[in-house]
């Protein structure tokens, strides 16, 4: 078998040569430019064959295998890890996700935690006026703070956001407001972003169509923990 393969290896080396040669003098087309790249990792596998084999015997071992009354060498090799390169226009797409992910997602963490704070509230008024005050007020306070950042979001911006508030609130944005500001306001919300293409009922599906935003997210969470711990 090492004879074999030690004959077979110059064969390859010599056609793998010639075509390179070929190349030069010729321009071959892309299918003989194709045939020399297969000849190449066929002259490499060969190669590690041979230096696999090489190695045993000067053990004295082969490791042999029979297959189908064939007596074949019999190697095990390291696990490899093959990573292949990402095309460009993938690479620019989640460039853009993930700055539209890193831009939204504090405004989603914000909502997460004012509705827990107005649902602690509401939990300890005694009558609806008092309820309608508190929603009131905590919603003057909002519009006040983010109208205006919340107005020079993108459309896929504000898209992602829903999401978010979702994977926040375990809520879309659709029953919070209908919550908090009645049927009558969400519907008519929800009207206007079905104008603009979006949608306040948007849930969240993580393992899902929104896999990517979940992973740029977690992304976040960990550099955050990352800080919290003094960079360890």
């Amino acid at each position: 078998m090492v004879f074999i393969s030690v004959s077979i290896v110059p064969v390859f080396g010599s056609y793998f040569v010639f075509l390179q040669e070929k190349s030069k003098d010729f321009q071959l087309d892309r299918e003989m430019l194709w045939s020399v790249r297969v000849v190449r990792k066929i002259g490499m596998v060969l190669l590690l064959s041979l230096f696999c084999m090489s190695s045993y015997a000067r053990d004295g071992v082969v490791p042999q295998r029979t297959v189908a009354g064939d007596t074949l060498p019999h190697f095990l090799l390291d696990e490899v890890k093959v990573k292949g390169k990402s095309p460009r226009k993938y690479i620019r797409r989640q460039s853009r996700l993930e700055y539209h992910v890193r831009k939204v997602y504090p405004y989603a963490c914000m909502a997460a935690r004012k509705t827990e704070e107005i649902d602690r509230q509401l939990a300890l008024v005694s009558t609806p006026k008092e309820g309608k005050e508190i929603i009131r007020r905590e919603y003057q306070g909002l519009m006040k703070t983010f109208r205006k950042p919340l107005m020079r979001l993108s459309f896929t911006q504000g898209r992602i956001l829903l999401k978010l508030i979702y994977r926040e609130t375990d809520n879309t944005a659709f029953s919070h407001i209908r919550e908090y500001k009645g049927g009558l306001n969400a519907y008519f919300w929800q009207s206007v972003a079905l104008v603009f293409g979006n949608n306040l009922k948007a849930g969240y599906d993580p393992k899902g169509k929104d896999a990517e935003i979940e992973k740029i997210v977690l992304k976040i969470k960990s550099e955050e923990e990352v800080r919290k711990n003094g960079g360890k």
